[in-house]
Formats: structure tokens, C-alpha cells, sequence
């Protein structure tokens, strides 16, 4: 039996979850330098679920705040356009998909990819031009590839997984026995439809290919979700897949300038960040 390639997979999909009408007028409003608050909450009030889990999160330890935030209005005077938009996007997608696989556990992808989003966050502080938000939602979505994988071409998804459990190793080298695409080919794909920035869609496209990205600073924001996702795996937090020994992403450490005698520190730095992460999936779980 062939191998599936990208065109194949995208065939068997015929009910694709949208980004909501909301969202996606929000998107543009936020990004667009001449809108204001009034624009955002003129917006925000068709959807007051969104706005009540985007202001949970903001008052959660995620954030930290020393005074409660109680409207999006003030949430932008305090954390600013790309924060809201940030979270406007990662609580969305978090609602969009439903497990399907009973091997796979949703919970520990969004543990693993939320940890992913919090390290690239840190990691981005480190790298000035990297916008922390973006980064956020650059190592939040890395993997949502897979998840398109599980809701439409279940069986190949399932042999993925028995391949990497059984010979113990990653889940990207399982798929190359499975697939003629990938799980970042399908995320790059997915975010293209959903009209991301641009950036964001070739970091989930290159995570696992640093060098392939032409645009520099796209690339580079590849190399920070390509370093999280590997402290992530390293670090056993949360769950995407993968079953081997994870490696260091050379690519990614080159294209970052950082020396290997620091990964220690980084990796003890990350570790007191990662409660922000279970702050941040415990508000949207209640």
C-alpha cells in the first residue's frame, strides 16, 4: 500500500474546524497598528466564553499579577495587543480538536505543547526581535500537525504511534515509515488556511528543519520551538509522541549562537518556569 503524501491526507479532510469568526476578526484588528481598545472590545463582546477564559489566564499564576484584571481593555493596557493575541489564539486552539485515539492523550500533547510555548517564551528573552507572544504560540501550535493526523487519517496516526513505541523512537522518524509528508508539513498547512502570521507558520513548518527556513527571523523562531520541544521531551513534560532518546538539535543550538557548557543553566531555568505551564492548562481544564 502507498504511502500517503500531503495531498492525500488534505483529501480525506472534508470538515477542517475553522478559526472562529471571532478570532479571526480579532486577528486582524490586533494586527493592525491603527486599532485601539475600544476596536478590541468592540470585537470581543460577540464572544464573552473567549473573553472569560483569556481573563482567567491572565489572572492566574501564568501572569502573576498583583491586581486582578477584570476586562480585556485593561488586560491590553497592562500586557499589550500581542499578549491578548497570544492568548486569544492558544485558548482557541486548545478547544478546537477532540481526542480521538485512545493511545493518545490530549492532555499530555497540551501539557507537552504548552511547556513547549513557556521554554520558547523564556528562550525568546534571550534573542532580542523574537517576540516573546509569538514565541509562545509558535511552541504552543509546533505539533498541531499531529493532531490533524488523529482526527482525519486515524489508522496511519495509530501505526505511527505502535512504531515508535515499539522500535523506541521518535515520532517524526515513526512517520517516515508511515508517511510520504509530515506532521510539520500538515501544521504548516493548517496554519496557512487559518490565515497565521507568517512567521508562525514556518516555525511549525520547520521545528524539525531549522536550516530549511529562508526568512532569518522566521528561522530563527524555528530554532527556539525546535530547542523547546527537544528540553520538553529531555525533561518528560507532557507527552507528543516520541519514544526515543531525544537529541540535540544542532541546527537549532548553531542557529541560536548558544555554547553547550550553558544547556545546564538553561535547562534549571526552565525547570522553575515550568509551573507558569501547569498554571496555564489548570485555568482552562475548570
Amino acid at each position: 500500500m502507498a504511502k500517503r503524501n500531503l495531498e492525500s491526507i488534505i483529501k480525506c479532510i472534508d470538515n477542517l474546524p475553522t478559526m472562529p469568526q471571532v478570532l479571526t476578526a480579532l486577528l486582524g484588528i490586533l494586527d493592525d497598528p491603527k486599532s485601539s481598545a475600544t476596536d478590541i472590545n468592540e470585537i470581543m463582546s460577540r464572544d464573552p466564553v473567549l473573553v472569560a477564559r483569556i481573563l482567567k489566564v491572565v489572572n492566574s499564576a501564568f501572569y502573576a499579577l498583583p491586581n486582578r484584571v477584570s476586562s480585556i481593555s485593561q488586560a491590553i493596557v497592562i500586557l499589550g495587543f500581542n499578549t491578548v493575541k497570544s492568548l486569544a489564539i492558544s485558548t482557541t486552539m486548545i478547544d478546537i480538536f477532540s481526542n480521538r485515539d485512545e493511545r493518545f492523550s490530549y492532555e499530555k500533547f497540551w501539557s507537552h505543547s504548552v511547556g513547549c510555548g513557556t521554554i520558547a517564551m523564556l528562550l525568546s528573552k534571550k534573542h532580542p526581535g523574537i517576540n516573546a507572544d509569538t514565541a509562545f504560540v509558535a511552541g504552543l501550535m509546533h505539533d498541531i500537525g499531529k493532531l490533524v493526523l488523529d482526527q482525519y487519517v486515524p489508522d496511519d496516526f495509530k501505526g505511527i504511534l505502535e512504531i515508535a513505541e515499539r522500535q523506541q523512537v521518535s515520532f517524526q522518524e515513526a512517520e517516515q515509515a508511515v508517511l510520504e509528508t509530515t506532521h510539520a508539513d500538515l501544521g504548516f498547512w493548517l496554519a496557512k488556511k487559518w490565515r497565521l502570521a507568517d512567521d508562525l507558520c514556518e516555525a511549525i513548518h520547520h521545528h524539525h528543519t531549522v536550516q530549511d527556513t529562508a526568512d532569518p527571523a522566521s528561522r530563527k523562531l524555528a530554532a527556539i520551538c525546535s530547542l523547546a520541544n527537544y528540553i520538553c521531551i529531555l525533561k518528560n513534560y507532557g507527552a507528543a509522541g516520541s519514544c526515543g532518546k531525544p537529541t540535540l538539535p544542532i541546527d537549532a543550538w548553531q542557529e541560536l549562537a548558544m555554547k553547550k557548557d550553558v544547556l545546564p543553566q538553561i535547562i534549571k531555568d526552565i525547570e522553575s518556569e515550568m509551573n507558569r505551564a501547569d498554571a496555564f492548562l489548570s485555568v482552562l481544564r475548570k
